[in-house]
């Protein structure tokens, strides 16, 4: 605004009043930002100006009625905007540039490119759904649900235990995300054959997507006193009180739980406390159900890639990868870590070997453990990217 003012204030002499001084200032102002945006790459955009049929840039991607907080667009949605405005054909990329940032009309850029303003509406209206996929929008203007939003209830959907209302998001995410496809078409593949503990045994897994950081884990356990906790659940309409800590668990800091869920798939609401400097302790907060073998599966990122997936400077096409859990308990415990579908010559230094599951291969181990005992799985395969 300084700029703007000192160019008026320089320009003041030459100024004819031959119209309003508002329009002559608003003149220099867009010149200046013209020639600025002409010379730097584009930092900021105005997602709410309204063209002449009243419809602005966010409407086009958007058509929830938003308060003036929600129309503040946060730097990490501008970024994206501008990074898949980037990546459009130059042409399309162009015409959003005029249309939306120099708020030229469709008639003035059918001048400006030398082209017809049907061809400029039609690109233009092109250009901005493939914005909308890109930017996860669906048609109706609602917004998809991000990866890791919905990362949650992949394992429940390819489980079959997911409640519908979870399953109709799922099934609306993976329409549009191949990378959240191929989860869930290895996880239909690789759930069939898993094989766990008798009943009345405590049975445990873990399945890492290195690459994603993301894992999902299970375990089924006895619920002792099921009788009295079944009363009690029922009594407290499934808000467990605070002092009440049998259900309590614990998990290590480089991780951040997504969601936990039951037998048929009812979110488990959690209380995340600190334990210690490395860990957190978690107790439930709300349970739909209590069962007399429960389920618990879980779904988290790790901070920190899960396993050590590397390979050396020596041979950069060698991958190495590990993974061991202390589950601390006598229990089945199985560990999958999810392999490019790619890798070749596939070697299993300790555990089971490998199941091909279509999008991803499994590198496993799958046995019974003491509670001092701790599993590992250890590995290396060959991948020519």
């Amino acid at each position: 605004m300084q700029e703007i003012m000192l160019k008026a204030y320089k320009a003041y002499d030459d100024y004819i009043e031959n119209g309003t001084f508002k329009s002559w200032l608003l003149r220099i102002a867009s010149n200046y930002l013209n020639n600025y945006y002409s010379r730097n790459s584009v930092e900021c955009l105005s997602l709410d100006y309204e063209d002449e049929e009243f419809n602005s840039f966010y409407g086009y991607l958007s058509n929830e009625e938003l308060s003036p907080e929600e129309k503040l667009i946060h730097d990490e949605l501008i970024s994206s905007v501008m990074l898949q405005i980037s990546k459009l054909p130059k042409k399309q990329s162009q015409m959003i540039i005029y249309r939306y940032f120099y708020d030229m009309s469709i008639e003035e850029i059918s001048t400006k490119m030398n082209i017809p303003k049907g061809t400029v509406k039609s690109t233009t209206h092109y250009a901005i759904e493939t914005l909308k996929k890109h930017l996860n929008v669906d048609r109706q203007g609602e917004k998809i649900m991000e990866c890791k939003e919905i990362y949650k209830y992949l394992f429940i959907y390819a489980n079959g235990t997911i409640q519908p209302d979870h399953k109709k998001l799922v099934e609306e995410h993976i329409k549009t995300c191949p990378k959240c496809n191929d989860i869930v078409v290895a996880l239909q593949k690789l759930i069939p054959t898993m094989v766990f503990a008798q009943e009345d045994e405590m049975t445990y897994f873990s399945i890492s997507f290195p690459e994603l950081k993301l894992a999902f884990t299970g375990i089924r356990y006895e619920v002792e006193n099921f009788e009295l906790c079944e009363k009690a659940l029922e009594e407290w309409g499934g808000n467990i009180p605070d002092d009440e800590n049998n259900m309590s668990s614990g998990y290590t800091k480089n991780c951040e739980i997504l969601g936990v869920f039951d037998n048929e798939g009812n979110e488990i609401k959690m209380k995340i406390c600190q334990e210690t400097e490395t860990h957190y302790r978690t107790k439930p907060t709300y349970m739909k159900k209590v069962y007399r073998y429960m389920w618990n599966y879980c779904a988290f990122l790790n901070k920190v890639a899960g396993g050590y997936i590397r390979s050396s400077k020596e041979a950069p096409n060698l991958y190495y990868g590990s993974f061991n859990n202390s589950l601390g308990g006598n229990a089945k415990s199985a560990l999958y870590q999810a392999i490019p579908k790619e890798a070749e010559n596939i070697r299993i230094k300790r555990g089971n070997g490998v199941i091909d599951c279509d999008t991803y291969k499994f590198a496993y181990v799958d046995r019974y453990v003491t509670e001092e005992e701790t599993i590992r799985l250890e590995y290396s395969y060959l991948l020519n990217k």
